[in-house]
Order: structure tokens, then sequence, then C-alpha cells
């Protein structure tokens, strides 16, 4: 075989090799492109919250108060307008939930 002939083949080889290379390459940004719209496509998941009511702020006051924490339910109470849990608007029912939670652990 002359030297050109293998020289040819061998320039043919790299060729093939390159593109296969080069389809491996294009493979792997699909892959990837996929996965990044697969994760920016996903939007979380948020549960409805539940509509909380008179009772379930009751119960925890309760517990607060139960406990030994009368004063400060009362000072909870206050600082949102209401003297008592029945004048407490319904919109801070969430708030002063998540506030008595602290109360006590200080």
């Amino acid at each position: 075989m002359s030297k050109m002939k293998q020289l040819n083949e061998l320039i043919n080889e790299m060729e093939g090799t390159a593109k296969y290379y080069l389809r491996l390459v294009d493979e792997f940004r699909k892959l990837l492109s996929s996965e990044e719209e697969t994760t920016t496509s996903e939007e979380p998941k948020v549960e409805p919250q539940k509509e909380l009511k008179l009772e379930d702020v009751r119960a925890v006051l309760a517990t607060k108060a139960k406990d030994g924490f009368k004063n400060e339910v009362r000072a909870l109470l206050n600082k949102y307008g209401s003297e008592s849990l029945s004048a407490l608007a319904t919109e801070h029912y969430a708030a002063v939930i998540e506030e008595a939670g602290g109360i006590g652990h200080d």
C-alpha cells in the first residue's frame, strides 16, 4: 500500500472519530438542556394553607396560659389590638399562633 493511500485512510478514520465525538457532544448538550428545563420548569408545589379558626388559636393560647404564660398570652393579644381572643381579627390568627409558639422558649 502506498504511503498516500495509508495517509488517506488515516485521515478518513480521524474524520470519522471526530464526527463521532461531535455527535457525543451534541447528545450531552441535549441531555443537559433537557435536565435544566426540567429543573427550572418544576414549580414548587405550594400547599394551600388551611384556614385557621378561632378554635385553633384558642387551643394554642389556652395551652400557653395553662403552662403559666397567661400574661404573655394577654400581651400577645394586646399587640394585635385585641383585649380578648374573641375580639381578635381573623387575619391575625396565623401570626398569633406563630408568635405563641415562641412563648416560653426564651
